[in-house]
């Protein structure tokens, strides 16, 4: 947690002050959270973030149940106790926000996210509940529709010519994001509103924010070698 003290991991600066420890697994999980939010399909899970934070979360709960239970803290309304209350309910936030977002993802396109390919951006957890959840919404529709119809209209993943049944996140739309460091020139994916002239490659400069379809920086947010060089807001 970022504002817990904690003299294991505190700095000594060269006048001798502490200086006061910066959890990075929390930055990340407040980067991993925000690209979540405005990314329009799954990310790719962090099981480590994930992991730390909790193990954090847990034993800072126990920590602050302690001192509460052993009369340490006098005044309920402590400063330092509140301040690292808040900064454990805040993080609980994240932690639960970035996990519901992946699950709304998750159910309103599973059959999507089933495909193997789609299954290696998922937690072990995240693919027992898409498995779970697909049944009971396949189990549904056999009963209370499917079983009505010829078999050879029960299917829920036909395709036909340019048609599919199955429904998939719409990846051509436009975000905001913030570069950390310069990017290009990159090659711009055409549009069918565009003429058969190929478009220009991009040049995205660092520190600056531009509002680009998602396809053109697709890739930063999804390979682990472009890590931190784009972040969305």
């Amino acid at each position: 947690m970022s504002t817990f003290p904690d003299s294991s991991n505190l700095d000594e600066t060269p006048d001798g002050e502490d200086e006061a420890f910066v959890n990075r697994d929390v930055l990340r999980l407040f980067t991993r959270w925000q690209n979540e939010k405005y990314a329009p399909e799954v990310l790719p899970f962090d099981q480590e973030v994930t992991e730390n934070i909790s193990e954090i979360m847990e034993f800072v709960g126990e920590s602050l149940e302690e001192e509460r239970a052993e009369g340490e803290i006098q005044d309920p309304n402590d400063p330092d106790y509140c301040l690292r209350s808040l900064d454990l309910e805040r993080t609980k936030y994240l932690l639960r926000d970035y996990l519901r977002i992946r699950l709304w993802k998750l159910s309103q396109w599973p059959q999507h996210y089933l495909e193997p390919a789609n299954m290696q951006l998922l937690s072990e957890a995240e693919r027992a509940y898409l498995r779970e959840f697909w049944n009971m919404k396949h189990s549904f529709l056999e009963h209370r529709l499917l079983g009505a119809l010829p078999p050879a209209k029960q299917g829920l993943d036909d395709k036909m010519d340019l048609l599919d049944m199955v429904r998939r996140p719409v990846l051509d739309r436009h975000v905001y994001a913030k570069l950390s460091e310069n990017i290009g020139p990159l090659e711009v994916p055409s549009t069918g509103t565009q003429d058969t002239s190929a478009p220009e490659p991009l040049t995205l400069h660092e520190g600056n924010t531009y509002l680009l379809r998602w396809p053109i920086i697709r890739e930063f947010l999804m390979d682990p070698m472009h890590e931190g060089k784009v972040q969305l807001v």
